[in-house]
């Protein structure tokens, strides 16, 4: 009975022609809407060089001879839509090799569903290559969503899918890219 009193006095606060109340309501709502305007973080597409070993400094890893890439899609709605409406989207990932034509082409792809929260980490997986001589092994250290898609291409017929078992486990691959999530 209390809570409707203070909401029914407030409501008849409001409904008054008190200016400096209105305008403080308009103030804190704009804060407000700010602050979660500053907290929005759109997922930009990226493109991300695998290297050998994982390490920057060298070599970057090839399948026959064309350099391999993983590849982010864009996230980025805008803010109104995101606060309104909500999003759902989920994280694509493109493995891909850059052909002689310098176009980047899927090996394949595979999603994950998006992590909230305060530190929050764009969701990926742990991802090694091992090119063995008559097969691509793809080691992976979490599961995505609907598994991993081999798209049609000249390694398609020579991939094979490997859990790590354990996050670490793609370390063990020549080629690998780590992900902390």
């Amino acid at each position: 009975m209390q809570i409707s009193e203070k909401i029914f006095k407030a409501v008849e606060f409001f409904k008054k022609k008190d200016l400096w109340a209105k305008i403080a309501f308009t103030i804190i709502f704009l804060s407000y809407l700010f602050l979660i305007r500053s907290c929005h973080n759109p997922v930009e597409g990226d493109t991300f060089p695998i290297y050998e070993y994982g390490d920057k400094n060298l070599k970057q890893c090839e399948l026959d001879g064309k350099k391999l890439f993983l590849e982010r899609e864009n996230l980025n709605d805008s803010f109104w839509y995101d606060f309104f409406v909500g999003s759902e989207h989920l994280y694509v990932w493109h493995l891909q090799y850059q052909d002689d034509d310098n176009i980047k082409k899927n090996i394949l792809t595979y999603k994950f569903a998006p992590r909230g929260g305060i530190g929050a980490v764009v969701q990926g997986t742990s991802i090694g290559i091992d090119e063995r001589q008559d097969s691509i092994v793809i080691i992976y250290g979490a599961e995505p969503l609907e598994g991993f898609t081999i798209e049609p291409g000249p390694f398609s017929d020579k991939v094979v899918i490997q859990d790590a078992h354990h996050p670490r486990g793609v370390d063990t691959a020549h080629c690998f890219m780590r992900w902390s999530n």
